[in-house]
């Protein structure tokens, strides 16, 4: 039986999705040639802001086409009445990659975002801060959480790994531990690990919360171990 053809939209969003996977898998290659990182997640996107301005510029050039670089900390903005938050939005994702849907049948389908959450990786900093825990508790969940909303009318999202020690599989498996406890229901994470600096797979997972239900959740981790320094 033949396929049904992707609607127009789908194939912008699908080309949205490759075009800005290859924007920070470029970006978090430059980010571990780094001579020093330290600092937490918010230390380590901030850095990170330069150089995906840089890449966005050169593949831009290159490619000559208009590529928006990726917004910091951007509130996700409220469409409708329903969802204003009396003033102030808390909860924001690290990075927001925004797709305008020129096919949209109403206002709030008009701009899709495509929302990317950052968490360290490895060793536990103290008896409380569980860093391949938090991944999934305070990263993760944050895509079919109706507090935070991240990935909201959207089929996709983006975890980042910032792996700052240990060893990667051992990470992998420690998170698939705690996913089975904090989301039983959720698919194991699989990398093919090797010998490069960055690492990355591709998720199914069904959301509750949050509309799509269907819901693909890319996981990108670079290895920061030989330029990240604990300054504790």
């Amino acid at each position: 039986m033949a396929r049904r053809p992707l609607s127009p939209f789908k194939t912008l969003w699908s080309r949205h999705i490759l075009l800005y996977s290859e924007v920070f898998s470029t970006a978090l290659q430059e980010l571990s040639a780094s001579a020093s990182i330290s600092g937490d997640e918010d230390a380590i996107s901030e850095i990170l802001c330069p150089i995906l301005n840089r890449v966005c510029f050169n593949f831009g050039k290159s490619r000559n086409q208009e590529l928006q670089t990726p917004y910091w900390e951007a509130p996700i903005q409220p469409v409708t009445g329903d969802e204003l938050k009396g003033g102030k939005i808390k909860k924001r994702p690290y990075f927001t990659c925004k797709c305008i849907n020129p096919w949209a049948a109403s206002p709030k389908k008009y701009e899709i975002s495509l929302h990317v959450e950052c968490k360290r990786l490895g060793y536990p900093t103290s008896a409380t801060w569980i860093l391949n825990e938090n991944y999934v508790k305070n990263g993760i969940k944050r895509f079919d959480s109706k507090i935070h909303e991240y990935g909201k009318r959207a089929d996709s999202g983006i975890m980042i790994g910032y792996i700052i020690s240990m060893i990667p599989q051992e990470i992998e498996s420690e998170v698939n531990d705690y996913q089975k406890k904090h989301e039983p229901e959720y698919p194991g994470i699989k990398f093919f690990f090797d010998t490069t600096t960055l690492f990355n797979t591709i998720q199914d997972i069904k959301r509750k919360n949050i509309m799509p239900a269907r819901f693909k959740l890319i996981h990108l981790w670079v290895d920061l171990r030989n330029c990240y320094k604990n300054l504790k």
